[in-house]
Order: structure tokens, then sequence, then C-alpha cells
């Protein structure tokens, strides 16, 4: 399994979530913008089963073009802009995306209270790959990427600061419901995932309603995403 991580123009956004959608694939979405020409984009979270990858990457293909756009040849100083004869816009050619393919160590569906996880898949590394973590064994350490409500996200961040563990939090919106959501970014060492996934639980309520019910799309209150981080450096 794979997350991908999609960089792609605000334009080309929310039909993309769309047709994703409509394919069964659930989507978080986060506002970002372009250091290039500081303009707003959508940086897409996707986690696709090895065997659709292909097939999410062509949809992309379609659908996240290219465009052009102008930018200013000089900074807008106005001080320097008035001592310089006036300049012309620059014509770029920018999109369509730019996607990332990150391997899942672990996937977790969690309902919340007492309710076991709807889903638990494990997906060891592949078979002979390298080990360029630079780290010692036994020091391997994870990203955890916790999606969650955001009626839940302050007591999950609490009890997790609680217990000791830094985050990053990211306002971030589903790609079902477009409702806003919470992504909390966790860096621990492997032996921690189960507590962090313990504190998770504990502070998510139980929900097994349909989201909406006509769609039969069950209800999670949040999902996990676990990734080997190949280097991490404290500066």
């Amino acid at each position: 399994m794979q997350l991908l991580l999609a960089i792609v123009q605000a334009e080309d956004a929310d039909i993309l979530v769309d047709r994703l959608i409509a394919q069964e694939h659930r989507v978080t979405r986060i506002n970002s913008v372009g250091s290039f020409l500081m303009r707003g984009n959508a940086t897409l979270l996707v986690g696709v089963d090895d065997e659709r990858v292909e097939s999410v990457l062509a949809t992309m293909r379609t659908i996240c073009r290219t465009r052009r756009a102008f930018i200013n040849a000089v900074p807008p100083v106005e001080a320097i802009a008035a001592a310089l004869p006036t300049l012309m816009p620059l014509e770029v050619l920018v999109g369509g995306a730019v996607v990332f393919g990150l391997p899942v160590k672990r996937l977790l569906r969690l309902q919340g209270g007492s309710a076991p996880p709807t889903a638990d898949q494990h997906h060891p590394p592949v078979a002979g790959a390298a080990d360029e973590s630079g780290q010692k064994e036994g020091e391997q350490m994870n990203l955890m990427l916790a999606i969650v409500q955001n009626s839940d996200a302050d007591l999950v961040v609490g009890g997790l600061l609680a217990a000791g563990y830094r985050l990053t939090r990211l306002n971030t919106a589903g790609g079902f419901l477009r409702r806003g959501n919470v992504t909390l970014l966790i860096g621990v060492e492997a032996s921690q995932v189960d507590d962090v996934l313990r504190i998770i639980q504990a502070n998510i309520p139980l929900r097994t309603e349909a989201r909406p019910a006509a769609e039969g799309m069950p209800m999670y209150s949040a999902t996990v995403f676990v990734l080997d981080a190949a280097r991490t450096v404290h500066l």
C-alpha cells in the first residue's frame, strides 16, 4: 500500500477529488501555497493499494493539465520599481501535478471508544529493500498521520501532549463531505506506535452510523497511516 501525496493546482483540485471519490478512494485535502508563483494549490493525501496506484496516477494525468501563467519580472518593491524601466510580465508554464508515493507500513481505521478497529492492515517492507535510514537498530522512527474529526481533535492532541508526544496539527478537509477535519503528524519510535494508537482510540467517540446513510460509507472516527521515517534529524 502507498500513501500518495499529490500537489495539484487549485483549478484542478475539486474535479480531481470528485473523480477519486467516484472511484471509491478516500481523500484528505490540505490547502497549500506554491513557492514559485505564490498561488494557492492543494495537497491531497490518498491511501491506495499497490495494484491501484497506476490507475490513480492515470486519473491525475487526465485532470491535472498544464497552464500558462504570468509572473512579475522583478520583486514588487516600489523604490526599486520606480527606478527601473517598465518590464513586461513573464509567461511561464505551470502544472499539472507532483506526486510522492510513500510506502505505508500500517493502516488503521478507528471507530473510537472500546470498539476494535474496523481495519488494521500491516504492510511489511519489500524484501531486499536497502536500509538507508542511517539509524541504529532499535531506533527506527515512524511518522504517523492521524486524520481525526474537528470535534475530537482537541481531546486527542491534549492526550498525546500529556503523554509527552510531540506533534504537528494541520487543518484539512475530507474529500467526501468536504467538511473540515484535522491531520496530526506524530514522529515516534516504532515501539511507541501502539501507545499512540491507544491514546487516539481513548479520546475519540464510537461512531457506527453511515456517512451519509444512503451511501453506506462507514463513519470512521480516525484514520491512521504509519510510515517508516527514512531519516529523522532534530536541528
